[in-house]
């Protein structure tokens, strides 16, 4: 055998003992990732690609949900990834690790020799990862203030300045990102920083020039031989000092001041008043409006400023008064047209104390409202909540069928009586409810109940003018009903007419026996439906009908003592007088006043 001959077989030899060795390298590490390859710490070298995502995700779980942190200055703010759009890529980031088979030598070698740390693959929806950081800038973003100094009970209280911090968005995006998924650690946000332009030095010295006299003593404000007197714990809230350009600039709120101004220059001023429409020996007559004479309130402010440093002694200064017109003129209360009833209603009521005190009380609060056009009427906020405070006392209401005694019990009679004033005056019912058993004292089907603050009478003056209300009271006594009457005045628009259907669906009553101490018997009423009608004609030809349908449940006849033929309960024991033995039978029945 020739040493060429000898050659080639070692070559031969050696190429096969090459591709053995390759091919058993190439199936020992071809589809797996590098040995040393770990992704956030996690190891997954030596694994399948399949393997490796599985452990990926499974180590990472957690904290693909948790909050990115992010840090500016001594603030400390989140991102959420879902809001911001940002998920793990994992098919990326294990084919980044190098996973996944190859016929490469050298990739086959990395296999068996390399790996590193690897990066995730962040997947961004940009839309969301934009609207995330703009939010983020916005808690982060603030600019520099300036020393401020206000005053609490009369003390003068500093605050210093602070700088200002702008976010650099597309940085910020890039931190945020780079904290995903998160470890808990917050990263830094790349911020500017901008400085007040004033520095401590302008507080400091607007405390002593400025803030500590000013609460030393009552500033005074004339009128002629006038005056009005104002502490410094009533003009210590609304004082403010801003340090600016290496001085302070004092400012007063005058608007916060402006109830303190109205009561304390009562004696310096002489208010403007609206022109009204009164009823005069029965016809609306327009009262004229006063002009008045007020504090000018544009000098009041800087008066006040240019007294608080000074010393005592010299803490006084006139202000002037200017010519103030009335928020209604005569011209625009003649212009509402108020010059004839509308409609009017009258109803009685029988007799009773609380009736003369409830009904009166807000017939008069009812008294003299004015509605311009498309202004609307509501009982409960003209006559306001039923306390004895407000000039209420107790008497009957109906609760769940029932009468019983409660705060404003009559305030009906006037909101009925109101009701049909406004119906036959054509004006829009915007809302009314009607008791919820009939009182056969006011009209079937046509009445209002109220109860504050959830059941209310609205109307709307939509009759294209002003509207007056006005009542007429007359106090019941024993031997006469009480009367109210209310008309609304204006420019007549309809003729009104009412009309009403047939009673339907009758519903009865049923008996009640109540061995309760406090049993209050009550007479039956039925109860039944009926619609109403109302009719709007001008110059003797109907326009147009309106209709509503009432419900009026029944009222049990309640008796008070047990059913006859029943054991009535025992009383509880006394040591005083024996109880009375029942005769076994019903007291007598009567309604309860209403």
């Amino acid at each position: 055998m020739g040493r060429k001959q000898l050659a080639g077989i070692i070559a031969a030899a050696g190429l096969g003992v090459l591709v053995v060795g390759y091919g058993l390298a190439f199936a020992l590490t071809g589809d797996k990732v590098p040995g040393d390859t770990t992704v956030l710490g996690i190891s997954l070298g030596g694994l399948s690609e399949d393997d490796a995502k599985a452990k990926l995700q499974a180590g990472l779980k957690d904290r693909l949900v948790l909050p990115i942190k992010v840090k500016a200055g001594p603030s400390t703010y989140q991102v959420k990834p879902a809001e911001a759009g940002l998920t793990l890529d994992v098919d990326a980031t294990i084919a980044e690790a190098g996973a996944g088979r190859s016929l490469n030598p050298a990739r086959i070698w990395q296999g068996m020799t390399g790996g590193d740390a690897v990066q995730p693959v962040v997947a961004k929806d940009e839309a969301k990862l934009k609207a995330a950081i703009e939010k983020l800038a916005t808690q982060v973003n603030r600019p520099a203030t300036e020393g401020t100094i206000t005053f609490v009970k009369a003390k003068a209280v500093q605050h210093p300045s602070a700088d200002g911090l702008q976010v650099d968005n597309e940085k910020a995006t890039e931190t945020v990102v780079s904290g995903f998924p998160s470890d808990g650690n917050p990263k830094d946000l790349q911020v500017s920083v901008t400085k007040p332009k004033a520095g401590s030095e302008a507080i400091d010295k607007a405390m002593t020039e400025y803030a500590v006299p000013a609460m030393s003593g009552p500033v005074r404000l004339t009128v002629g031989d006038k005056s009005a007197d104002l502490q410094p714990e009533e003009i210590a809230p609304a004082l403010t000092l801003v340090a600016k350009d290496g001085g302070f600039t004092p400012s007063l709120n005058a608007k916060l001041l402006e109830p303190l101004f109205v009561e304390r220059f009562k004696k310096l001023e002489t208010l403007p008043k609206d022109a009204t429409v009164q009823i005069v020996a029965g016809k609306p007559k327009v009262i004229p409006a006063v002009d008045g004479m007020v504090v000018a309130r544009d000098k009041v402010a800087p008066a006040i400023l240019a007294l608080l440093p000074k010393p005592s002694g010299q803490r006084t200064a006139a202000v002037g008064l200017s010519h103030t017109k009335a928020a209604v003129t005569t011209e625009a209360a003649t212009a509402l047209g108020i010059k004839e009833v509308m409609g009017q209603f009258t109803t009685k009521f029988p007799h009773a104390t609380y009736r003369n005190v409830n009904i009166g009380t807000a017939a008069r609060k009812i008294n003299g409202t004015m509605l311009k056009p498309n202004e609307m009427f509501s009982l409960n906020k003209i006559v306001g909540e039923r306390t004895k405070a407000n000039g209420f006392t107790e008497g009957n209401i109906i609760n769940g069928g029932k009468f019983v005694l409660d705060l404003g019990g009559g305030v009906s009679q006037s909101a009925t009586t109101t009701f049909n004033a406004a119906f036959f005056a054509g004006l829009k019912d915007v809302e009314h409810k009607a008791h919820s058993v009939y009182i056969n004292r006011y009209p079937v089907g046509r009445e209002a109940t109220v109860a504050w603050p959830s059941v209310d009478l609205k109307f709307l003056n939509d009759s294209g003018h002003g509207i007056l209300v006005q009542t007429l009271f007359t106090a019941s006594t024993p031997n006469s009903p009480g009367v109210i009457t209310v008309k609304i005045w204006g420019t007549k628009v309809w003729d009104i007419t009412a009309g009403q259907s047939e009673k339907t669906n009758f519903r009865a009553p049923g008996l009640v026996y109540n061995t309760e101490p406090n049993c209050r018997a009550q007479a039956p009423t039925g109860g039944f439906d009926i619609k109403i009608y109302r009719y709007f004609a001008k110059n003797g030809q109907r326009v147009k009908t309106e209709s509503f349908v009432t419900n009026y449940n029944a009222a049990d006849d309640i008796r008070c003592g047990p059913k006859p033929g029943t054991t009535p309960p025992t009383p509880p024991a006394s040591t005083d007088t024996p109880p009375t033995p029942s005769t076994g039978k019903p007291s007598t029945t009567t309604r309860p006043p209403s």
